[in-house]
């Protein structure tokens, strides 16, 4: 016979909840990350535009050096 008294524990509610807040945190997890990548992504293409600007500036203030012929030689052997 059982016993009347004897409770039985039922878990079920506790389970529910830790499953739904651990959706809750793997969603947010997931969000951040795609967010953050998606920041990383904005920030490397902004970059990306002006890599060689430098390199314009440089440009305009490098003089060509004009040589003759017999410079060349002086040139190679020095």
């Amino acid at each position: 016979m059982k016993n009347p008294f004897h409770k039985h524990h039922d878990n079920s509610n506790k389970l529910i909840a830790g499953l739904a807040l651990g959706a809750i945190f793997a969603g947010a997890i997931t969000y951040l990350y795609i967010k953050r990548k998606a920041d990383i992504e904005a920030e490397a293409a902004r970059l990306k535009e002006h890599a060689q600007d430098y390199l314009k500036e440089k440009r305009q203030k490098m003089k060509k050096h004009k040589s003759d012929v017999d410079d060349l030689e002086d040139i190679i052997h020095a």
